[in-house]
């Protein structure tokens, strides 16, 4: 039986299956993970304000929640009834349904809520890297010393057995720096095929969280010890889309990780999205979510919601760094600025068309910002195993050095995480 196969027979008993109206012009379920088809223009990860502007979701997808588990009788009546067949699965209850763009997703929507079987349904909306706004190349990276890393690796490198799945473009499994640090991985966009980076994102967040320490090589990561898990949910751009990310959640979850890390983010909320991140918190597995580079407190997801810790990113001084988002739902913050890390070692979009460097390179976002916050999360899981992802969230966040107002506030949330104190 093929990778393929062997998810579908999986998630057929669990209840998530991604549809397609036949005669849409539809041609690939990889389709389905791209960035909406009304933009004309490759994603910039710099170019913030272009980014916002785009649509929020994708043209003419829909996803649909059943109310009962799915088998192939329902799939294939379902089907029948209104023209649709198979794209993807999951495990989350739901389908993916590509409809005709003459028709409203509203109508559509409308339709299937008032199938009996159908619990509800929503758009697919779109999510992006879309954190790193600027490339300083500065030779000064602070970070690590600003959360007292140095103090924290006296108490604990970190335990190989603990596992931070990184949830993005992939990871260059290649990269001298990461690929002895690797379990397997998954690509949700082409199951079967390795979760190889082709953008560099994912890339440079892993390294930030878990790179190969004291091998002479590179940099230092903040759980040295501790193991990355490559997840594939976004393309070579950057972008993609929430049905993915999802899945992407729940392949880490049942397959081992204990944090996952998602430098991602877009300005719609997804139901099936958030049940994925509750299911990982159900199952003891804490999700740090980047907050975003708009400079704005506007709702953001998946940072907003509910049990995630949401970090955003202070600069060198320990201002707020001037992209960052803020707001009420943030926990913490951590260096964001400057920040050195691990990029492929060939050519991929980021090198090609970003202009960085291969094999290391500065970024600034809080999508640097949050795998440095899960390298720290997994440090308190080394050596606490026991700790839920509540208390690791509420011992980051009772640990964190105040800044700005004093006690919480909305642009620092509870403050610069402290490393050696949130680890004892």
């Amino acid at each position: 039986m093929t990778v393929k196969q062997t998810l579908l027979s999986k998630t057929l008993a669990l209840g998530l299956v991604a549809l397609s109206l036949v005669g849409c012009g539809y041609t690939s379920p990889e389709l389905s993970v791209s960035l909406p088809s009304s933009s004309n223009q490759s994603y910039n990860p710099r170019t913030v304000n272009a980014a916002s502007r785009r649509s929020t979701t994708l043209p003419g997808q829909l996803v649909v929640k059943f109310r009962q588990p799915l088998s192939n009788a329902l799939v294939s009546g379902f089907s029948a009834r209104y023209g649709v067949r198979v794209l993807k699965t999951s495990s989350l209850g739901a389908i993916l349904v590509q409809h005709n763009p003459q028709l409203s997703s509203q109508q559509v929507m409308q339709t299937l809520k008032a199938d009996p079987v159908v619990e509800y349904a929503e758009p697919n909306v779109t999510f992006r890297t879309r954190f790193v706004v600027n490339d300083p190349r500065s030779a000064d990276q602070k970070g690590l010393g600003m959360i007292g890393m140095g103090k924290a690796w006296d108490i604990t490198l970190g335990d190989p057995r603990v596992v931070i799945a990184v949830v993005d473009t992939g990871i260059d499994m290649t990269h001298p720096d990461l690929r002895d640090k690797l379990v397997p991985g998954f690509n949700v966009l082409s199951p079967g095929q390795p979760p190889q980076d082709d953008n560099g994102h994912g890339t440079h967040a892993s390294g930030i969280a878990a790179a190969a320490t004291d091998n002479r090589t590179g940099i230092a990561g903040t759980a040295p010890r501790c193991r990355i898990m490559p997840i594939k949910a976004l393309n070579s751009e950057g972008g993609g889309d929430g049905f993915s990310v999802a899945t992407g959640v729940v392949w880490a979850v049942d397959n081992g990780a204990h944090i996952i890390n998602l430098s991602l983010g877009g300005e719609a909320p997804q139901e099936t999205l958030e049940r994925a991140i509750k299911y990982a918190l159900a199952r003891n597995v804490s999700v740090i979510v980047a907050m975003g580079n708009e400079s704005t407190n506007a709702l953001r997801y998946p940072a907003s919601y509910p049990g995630v810790i949401a970090v955003g990113s202070v600069d060198q001084t320990r201002n707020l760094s001037n992209f960052s988002n803020y707001g009420k739902w943030m926990s913490v913050v951590a260096p964001g600025s400057q920040i050195l890390s691990t990029m492929p070692m060939q050519s991929v979009y980021m090198t090609s068309a970003e202009g960085y460097m291969n094999e290391y390179d500065f970024m600034d976002g809080t999508s640097m910002a949050a795998p440095m916050v899960a390298g720290v999360v997994a440090l308190m899981k080394s050596r606490h195993p026991n700790l839920t992802p509540a208390e690791i969230k509420a011992r980051l966040e009772g640990t964190a050095r105040d800044l700005g107002a004093p006690g919480f506030d909305e642009r620092f949330g509870h403050g610069l995480v402290d490393a050696p104190r949130a680890i004892l």
